[in-house]
C-alpha cells in the first residue's frame, strides 16, 4: 500500500511539470504558425507585385513650366491629389480602388491608383500595389508588421513620375 502512494505522488509531480512544458510548447507552436503565415503572405505578395504591380503608362503627358506651377509643381514633380481633394485649378486627379485579397489575419490587399485628365476624364496611367498588414504573434506591445510592393528594390512608387515630363524651360 505504501509503494502504491508513491507512485500516485510521483504521477502527480509529473502532471504538475509537465504543464507548464505543454503551455510554452503551445506558445512555441503558435508562434512558429504565425511567423510561417506571415512569411507565405510576403512571399504571395511579392509574386503578386511582380506579376501584376507597378506602373503603367497610358499616355506620357508633357507639362510646360506654366502649368507645372498651375498645378502645384514642386521638386520636378506636379502635385496629383485624389478626386475628393482635387482643387478646381488642378488640370489632373486619381482615383482608387482596393480589392481585398484575404480579409483574416493577415489582410492582404490590392490597391489600384488611376490618374485621369479632368478635360476629358481620360486615363492617363495607373499604378498597382500589393500589401500585407498584420499577421503577427500577439503581443500587445507593438504595432503590426507590414509587407509591401514598396519594400521591393526598384519597385516604382510613382505613376506622376513616370505619367508627367516636366519641361522647365
Amino acid at each position: 500500500m505504501n509503494i502504491h502512494k508513491t507512485q500516485q505522488g510521483f504521477g502527480i509531480l509529473k502532471v504538475l511539470v509537465s504543464i507548464p512544458l505543454l503551455l510554452i510548447g503551445l506558445v512555441i507552436l503558435a508562434l512558429a504558425y504565425t511567423e510561417l503565415n506571415k512569411a507565405y503572405w510576403d512571399y504571395r505578395v511579392e509574386e503578386l507585385c511582380e506579376k501584376d504591380g507597378g506602373v503603367t503608362v497610358f499616355e506620357t503627358v508633357f507639362i510646360a513650366k506654366q502649368k507645372y506651377l498651375k498645378n502645384d509643381g514642386y521638386k520636378g514633380m506636379i502635385r496629383v491629389l485624389s478626386e475628393r481633394t482635387t482643387k478646381p485649378y488642378h488640370e489632373f486627379y486619381w482615383k482608387n480602388k482596393d480589392i481585398i485579397i484575404n480579409k483574416s489575419n493577415p489582410q492582404v490587399v490590392r490597391s489600384e491608383y488611376v490618374t485621369y485628365r479632368k478635360l476629358d476624364e481620360k486615363q492617363l496611367g495607373k499604378w498597382v500595389t500589393y500589401s500585407r498588414r498584420g499577421g503577427d504573434f500577439p503581443t500587445g506591445i507593438s504595432h503590426p508588421s507590414s509587407f509591401s510592393c514598396g519594400n521591393i528594390a526598384g519597385f516604382k512608387r510613382s505613376a506622376a513620375k513616370e505619367i508627367f515630363l516636366i519641361e522647365m524651360e
